[in-house]
C-alpha cells in the first residue's frame, strides 16, 4: 500500500510517501511562506521525485491537530479534495499520536505540545508488542496540571515525554523521578529506499512531528478501522480570536431576520440593500452567522449553497470592531458549516484593494483563480478566489 502523508500542524510543512510502513521519500519545507502556498507544490515535488502520481496512492494521511488552526484546515481540505475527486481513502491522525510514534521503546509515552502561557496539549500512550494504545485522551490544560495528574495516576510508572519538552525540562524533572526526557532528541532510523533498494539512515528529531511516523500511524489506523468517513479538525481549545472575543462578551450565532433590527447599516462599508439581506436570511439555500454584543450585531457572514458548492456572499464587520479577530471567527464558523454540509468547493470575490481581506482568505487556503476587470466602481478588479 502506497501512502501519502501530509503534516501541516506546525510551521514546517512536510510530506512523506511510504510503502506500508517503509519510507520511500520525505520532504520538509520551512521557508516562511504559508502552507496554502507551499503544500501543493510540495506534494507535486515529492510525487515527481518518486515517479508516482496520485493515481498510485492507496491511502492519504493528514494531521488533524492540535496545532496551527489554519495549517490543520489547509491539510484537511487538501486531503478531502483528493479523496472526493479521486476516491482515495483517507484517515486523520492527531499530532499527539504522531509524536508518540517517534518513541520506539516500550512503556508509557506522554506527547506534549506547547500552546503558550504555560499551557499545553497532551495525551498518554502505551507502547507494547509494537502497538500504541491510547491511555489518556488528548486534552488542553496547564503544564503543571498535566504533570501533577500523570504523577498522581501513574505514580509508579516511568513515562517518556516527547514533543515540546525542552521548554518545561526543569519542571518535568522536578515533578517526578519517573519522568524521562530524551538525552539526544536526534535519533537515527534505518529505512529502505524502495526505488533503489538501498538501505540508508534517516535522521529524525524525536521531539518533532514527522510526516513519516504520521503515515505509519495512519497505516495502522486504516488497517484496524478503515477510512475516516468524516475528516474533521481536532480542536482542544478555541481559536485565539474566539477567546479574545469571549472576553468582550461577543457571541457568534446563527443570524435571524430579527437581528436586522439591531444592525446599524451606516457603520458597515459597501452594505447590501437591507431587503436583499432579508430575503437571503429566509432562503433555504443560504446560511448566515453573526457576531453580537448583547443584541447588537457587530459583524456577519453568509454563504449561498448550490449542491456541493458554496459562495461566500459577504463577510462584514462594523467599523469600530475591526482588527479584533471578528472576521477570522466568522470565517471559521462559515467553514465549519461547509464541513458539516460536505461542501467540496467554496468560492468568493474580493476587491483587489481590500488587502486585509485578501490576506485573511489566503491564510485559510483560498487561491486566486480569476478576475473581473473594473468590477468595483468601474475602477478596481474583483479577485475571484477558491478553496
Amino acid at each position: 500500500m502506497k501512502i501519502l502523508s501530509i503534516e501541516t500542524s506546525n510551521k514546517i510543512c512536510s510530506t512523506a510517501i511510504l510503502e506500508d510502513k517503509n519510507l520511500i521519500k520525505k520532504i520538509e519545507l520551512n521557508n516562511g511562506l504559508t502552507h496554502s502556498e507551499t503544500l501543493i507544490p510540495l506534494i507535486k515535488q515529492i510525487l515527481e521525485e518518486t515517479k508516482l502520481s496520485l493515481s498510485n496512492i492507496d491511502l492519504l494521511v493528514c494531521d488533524i491537530g492540535p496545532g496551527s488552526f489554519t495549517g490543520i484546515r489547509i491539510g484537511i481540505a487538501t486531503v478531502k479534495a483528493f479523496t472526493d475527486s479521486l476516491n482515495i481513502p483517507s484517515v486523520g491522525i492527531s499530532s499527539l499520536e504522531g509524536l508518540a510514534y517517534n518513541i520506539k521503546n516500550e512503556g508509557l509515552i506522554c506527547s506534549l505540545i506547547d500552546c503558550k502561557n504555560n499551557n499545553c496539549y497532551y495525551s498518554l500512550y502505551e507502547l507494547k508488542n509494537n502497538a500504541y494504545t491510547l491511555l489518556e485522551e488528548p486534552k488542553a490544560d496547564s503544564v503543571e496540571n498535566c504533570l501533577n495528574y500523570l504523577n498522581y495516576k501513574y505514580s509508579n510508572c516511568k513515562i517518556t515525554f516527547v514533543g515540546d519538552v525542552s521548554i518545561y525540562k526543569e519542571l518535568i524533572k522536578n515533578t517526578s523521578s519517573h519522568f524521562i526526557l530524551l538525552d539526544n532528541p536526534n535519533t537515527e532510523l534505518n529505512t529502505t529506499n524502495l526505488n533503489t533498494n538501498i538501505t540508508a539512515n534517516l535522521n529524525l528529531n524525536a521531539n518533532k512531528i514527522s510526516a513519516y511516523n504520521l503515515g505509519i500511524a495512519g497505516f495502522n489506523k486504516f488497517n484496524k478501522n478503515g477510512k475516516d468517513e468524516n475528516l474533521l479538525p481536532l480542536y482542544l481549545k478555541k481559536p485565539q480570536a474566539q477567546r479574545q472575543l469571549e472576553g468582550k462578551s461577543i457571541s457568534i450565532e446563527t443570524m435571524q431576520t430579527s437581528d436586522l433590527d439591531h444592525l446599524d447599516i451606516s457603520k458597515f462599508d459597501n452594505f447590501w440593500n437591507i431587503d436583499i439581506l432579508k430575503d437571503e436570511l429566509k432562503s433555504q439555500n443560504s446560511e448566515f452567522v453573526c457576531a453580537k454584543i448583547g443584541n447588537k450585531v457587530v459583524g456577519f457572514a453568509g454563504i449561498k449553497i448550490v449542491l456541493d458548492t458554496a459562495d461566500i456572499m459577504n463577510i462584514a464587520v462594523k467599523e469600530d470592531y475591526r482588527r479584533q479577530g471578528i472576521a477570522t471567527l466568522l470565517l471559521n464558523n462559515i467553514l465549519d458549516i461547509c464541513n458539516e454540509k460536505n461542501i467540496k468547493t467554496i468560492n468568493l470575490e474580493v476587491n483587489e484593494e481590500n488587502f486585509s481581506a485578501i490576506q485573511l482568505y489566503q491564510k485559510f487556503g483560498f487561491k486566486e483563480n480569476g478576475r473581473r476587470k473594473k468590477y468595483y466602481n468601474n475602477k478596481f478588479d474583483a479577485i475571484l478566489m477558491k478553496l
